[in-house]
């Protein structure tokens, strides 16, 4: 789904949007928004009706992982329902259900959640009200797995979404998401500990300025403490492999001391998520709406959808379409006749580019004759050309550009002796690019690298292409620059 994509993250304080936009080559964030009145904002900020991504925030009738010896998902919509019926205790033709495809090395997995069709008409209610129709409702566990690339960790990795609403738990391994569960309770727990210890209601709640100490705080949270517990031991159960990292999120997460007290129970490292296009202050808010617009907006075969059978999405423009049906037609035959006059056109200059590259092909057997085969006359010659460049650029002095002598001496009289720097590699690529790859001790000291080099008067641009995490807590990076020309 290319185009404006939002995803809706609903609970008791408020409407968390994110609005993407997906493009052929790239997905960026457009915007966040935080509301009271879904209908209000809709027409203030002019956000799609449409194409938009919700979730069941209710709890779920069932949560099976299907296995299959195959991952065609055609196949695995053909089987999977009667795999689902042999499994439960219900009758799958009364419920509400989709699956999320998971691919193994042999054959695949179908993690299926199953809901009440009462929940979904409900869900589905409150929102037509407010003249919204989402395209894509899914599970919010399952939405997270949208984060697959974002996230940072060593795996299997466990990401705690503790909403308003509800807490969603979503285990990564080292292929993405694998397993999910999520529960209401420990959120509805949490807000009565803390009207009983601090006489607020669940309006007048501010989780990042919670004023509790570490033991009433622990008295509130007792029942988020044993559901996280008992999920990360059912995980390691079922992976016969220990959770090795723990990344929460939500709006809960920024309890003062939260971070701090499970890192003291769970007995392991605990961290925020960090979503680059969000920022450190709005990951936590902003993470589980930004997974359903990234889930909803690049959904497929094997995403876990709801809107089918007698909930399937129609939307909204469908008699405008009819409408323009038959200009379209119309249209569609217009570019036909067009492109078989291109197609003649194209069939004429292939011709006589054949005909130029016989002559092209003369002219550089004539000058190297001792090559016998150029399959690519034209690149052969360009390379050719472009080694002789390139020797004559690494002479020191040469040409318009700074040698390659002159730029290792810029960057090394740029850096601050105060950085504990591992340089890896320096890449020369073509006449004017350089790239930097090393090891240093944070990510400040990376954005201090930036500042040094662009500040060494030696460099058109600098970019930062990625960074990540190093063994022993170091962080690795990668520049890109830009050579200035020589006056």
């Amino acid at each position: 789904m290319y185009g404006r994509f939002a995803g809706l993250d609903v609970g008791r304080k408020g409407t968390r949007i994110s609005l993407i936009k997906r493009g052929l080559r790239e997905t960026r964030l457009l915007r966040t928004i935080h509301s009271s009145s879904l209908d209000e904002v809709f027409n203030d900020k002019s956000l799609p009706r449409g194409d938009l991504a919700v979730s069941l925030a209710s709890s779920p009738v069932s949560i099976r992982s299907i296995g299959f010896p195959f991952a065609d998902h055609k196949k695995i919509d053909q089987t999977y329902e009667y795999e689902l019926e042999s499994v439960s205790t219900f009758d799958p033709r009364e419920k509400i259900h989709a699956y999320h495809l998971v691919k193994r090395e042999k054959g695949a997995e179908a993690l299926t959640c199953v809901f009440e069709k009462s929940q979904l008409a409900k869900l589905l209610d409150s929102y037509n009200k407010a003249k919204i129709d989402p395209k894509v409702v899914t599970y919010g566990a399952i939405a997270l797995g949208a984060l697959d690339g974002v996230v940072e960790g060593a795996r299997p990795l466990i990401l705690i979404d503790i909403g308003d609403v509800e807490v969603c738990f979503t285990l990564f391994d080292n292929r993405g998401v694998r397993l999910v569960r999520s529960s209401e309770e420990p959120i509805s727990s949490l807000y009565e500990g803390i009207g009983q210890k601090l006489g607020l209601s669940d309006n007048e709640v501010d989780f990042s300025k919670l004023n509790v100490n570490q033991e009433s705080l622990k008295e509130c949270l007792a029942h988020l403490i044993r559901e996280i517990k008992r999920t990360i031991k059912f995980f390691e159960i079922e992976l016969e492999d220990e959770v090795k990292t723990v990344l929460i999120s939500g709006l809960a997460s920024k309890i003062p001391g939260l971070r701090d007290l499970l890192k003291r129970e769970l007995n392991r490292d605990v961290g925020y998520v960090l979503i680059p296009d969000l920022g450190v202050d709005q990951s936590p808010a902003f993470a589980k709406s930004y997974a359903l617009a990234l889930y909803g907006g690049v959904f497929k075969k094997g995403y876990l959808n709801f809107r089918k059978g007698e909930f399937s999405y129609v939307g909204a423009g469908w008699e405008l379409r009819k409408a323009f049906a038959t200009p379209a037609i119309l249209l569609a035959t217009l570019i036909f006749l067009l492109l078989f006059s291109s197609a003649l056109r194209y069939f004429d200059l292939s011709s006589r580019v054949r005909t130029v590259d016989a002559q092209i092909a003369q002219i550089v057997k004539d000058t190297f004759p001792k090559v016998e085969v150029i399959p690519k006359p034209d690149e052969f010659m360009e390379n050719e050309v472009a080694k002789v460049r390139s020797r004559f650029n690494l002479m020191q002095g040469a040409g318009s550009e700074p040698s390659p002598l002159d730029v290792l001496r810029a960057i090394s009289e740029s850096l601050p002796e105060s950085l504990s720097l591992t340089v890896n590699e320096i890449r020369f690529e073509g006449t004017n690019r350089v790239k930097i790859r090393g090891i240093c001790n944070s990510y400040q000291e990376v954005t201090e690298i930036e500042e040094a080099l662009s500040k060494s008067g030696v460099f058109e641009t600098v970019k930062r292409d990625q960074t990540g995490n190093a063994v022993d807590g170091k962080t690795k990076f990668e520049i890109s620059t830009m050579l200035k020309s020589k006056v």
